[in-house]
C-alpha cells in the first residue's frame, strides 16, 4: 500500500514478537499510519527513536533490559516524543499506567490478555484514534508536563476569595460541578482537584475517557493527592459535598434525583449514540435535565467533541460553562468545540480553573 507522504510515522516497542509483528501489519494497513520500525524493549526503542525521530511510539510498560516507564523517563528528558503506552488491564497495570502518564505519556490503551494477543484489532482500532489524536501534540508541552512537581495545597477551610474584575460569573446558585476531559486528563485533573479544599460545598462529577479498567486507580491516586474526597462512582449512591466521583470506564455516568438529593446512575444505556464510556454528552444531559442552571460545566484537554451536544443542553438551562485555554491543551479538541460554539462562558489556562470554579461555587 503507497503511504501518504504525511503519514504518520510510528515505532512500535514491545517485549513480545507476536505483538510487534501483529501490530505493525495491522497499522500497516491504515494509509495514514507507517510503522518505521520496531524494538523489543526500552533501550533499543531510545536508541531507535533517536535515529528514526517517529511521530509517536508506542511503548508496552512491561519489559526487560529497560522497561517502559525507564524508557519513557528518559525520552521526556532528551527527546520529547508522544509516547501512547500499552498497559495489561490489572490492577498493578493500572497503577504503572497512572505513573505513565505523570511521566508524560500522552496516552494509555488496555492491552489485550494473553501472550497471543487477543482482541488484537479492537487494540488497533483504538490505538488508531490515538495515534491520530496525539501525532500534532507539542512534545515540548508533554516535557513540561511531566516535569512539573506535584503540587498539592492543602487549603485547612473554605475561605471566599475576590473574583476576577469584568468576568462572568453564575447567576445561579451552583448545585454541582462536571468536569469533562480526555487526552491529557489525568494530569488536568490533577492540576484542579487538588487545588480544592476539604470542605468544597457542592459534589463533582468527572467523566475522564480512559481504558476499561483504569479509572478506579486514577480515583485511588487522585484521592491521595487531594483535601477532598475521589472515588470511582457507584451505581446508586448519593452524591456528596467535597467529593469528586469519577466515572467507571466502560459504563455512562448519569444522575436521577432521590428527593431533594441527586444519586449517581452506572450503566449500560447511551441516551445517544456515542463512542465514548462514559460520554461528557450523556452526564452534561443528565446533568441539565435533573439540575439544570444550577450545573458548572468544565471542559479540559481532549480529542473530538464529546461534552458538545450536552453543553448546548446546559446552556439552555442557564448553567454556567469554563472551557480550558487552548494554551495548556494538550490535545485542543473538546474545549475548542465548546469556545466555537460560542458556549463557553469563561476560557481559562489549566492553572486558573480551579481559583475560576472557586469563585463561581462562592456565588452560593
Amino acid at each position: 500500500m503507497t503511504k501518504s507522504l504525511k503519514a504518520i510515522r510510528v515505532l512500535v516497542v514491545d517485549d513480545s514478537p507476536f505483538i510487534r509483528m501483529s501490530l505493525t501489519k495491522i497499522l500497516n494497513s491504515y494509509p495514514e499510519i507507517e510503522v518505521v520500525d520496531t524494538a523489543r524493549d526500552g533501550k533499543e526503542g531510545i536508541l531507535k527513536l533517536q535515529a528514526l525521530k517517529p511521530d509517536v511510539v508506542t511503548m508496552d510498560v512491561e519489559m526487560p533490559v529497560m522497561n517502559g516507564l525507564q524508557a519513557l523517563e528518559e525520552i521526556m528528558r532528551w527527546q520529547p516524543t508522544p509516547v501512547i503506552v500499552l498497559s495489561a488491564v490489572t490492577t498493578e497495570g493500572a497503577k504503572l499506567s497512572m505513573k505513565a502518564l505523570e511521566l508524560g505519556a500522552a496516552e494509555v490503551v488496555a492491552k489485550p490478555s494473553g501472550r497471543r494477543g487477543d482482541n488484537l484489532e479492537t487494540l488497533a482500532e483504538d490505538l488508531l484514534l490515538k495515534i491520530k489524536s496525539v501525532a500534532g501534540i507539542d512534545p515540548l508541552r508533554l516535557k513540561h508536563r511531566a516535569a512539573e512537581p506535584v503540587k498539592v495545597s492543602r487549603p485547612t477551610q473554605y475561605t471566599p476569595t475576590i473574583p476576577s474584575t469584568n468576568r462572568r460569573l453564575p447567576q445561579q446558585r451552583i448545585e454541582v460541578v462536571a468536569i469533562g476531559t480526555s487526552t491529557g486528563g489525568p494530569n488536568a485533573l490533577q492540576n484542579v482537584l487538588t487545588k480544592l479544599p476539604k470542605n468544597f460545598p457542592v459534589p463533582i462529577l468527572v467523566a475522564q475517557h480512559m481504558p476499561v479498567g483504569f479509572t478506579a486507580s486514577l480515583a485511588n491516586r487522585l484521592d491521595g493527592l487531594c483535601q477532598i474526597n475521589v472515588k470511582e462512582v457507584e451505581d446508586g449512591e448519593v452524591l456528596k459535598a467535597g467529593t469528586a466521583y469519577v466515572g467507571v470506564a466502560g459504563k455512562q455516568f448519569s444522575l436521577t434525583r432521590k428527593g431533594s438529593l441527586l444519586a449517581a446512575r452506572v450503566s449500560d444505556e447511551s441516551l445517544i449514540a456515542t463512542f465514548y464510556r462514559p460520554s461528557v454528552d450523556i452526564m452534561f444531559m443528565s446533568l441539565a435535565e435533573q439540575v439544570g442552571a444550577g450545573v458548572l460545566a468544565v471542559v479540559m484537554t481532549g480529542m473530538g467533541s464529546d461534552g458538545l451536544l450536552g453543553t448546548k443542553k446546559l446552556k439552555a438551562k442557564g448553567a454556567f460553562a469554563i472551557a480550558e485555554s487552548e494554551q495548556t491543551c494538550i490535545v485542543y479538541g473538546m474545549p475548542k468545540s465548546i469556545v466555537e460554539a460560542g458556549l463557553a462562558d469563561r476560557v481559562e489556562t489549566l492553572p486558573n480553573i480551579a481559583k475560576v470554579i472557586m469563585e463561581c461555587v462562592e456565588r452560593r
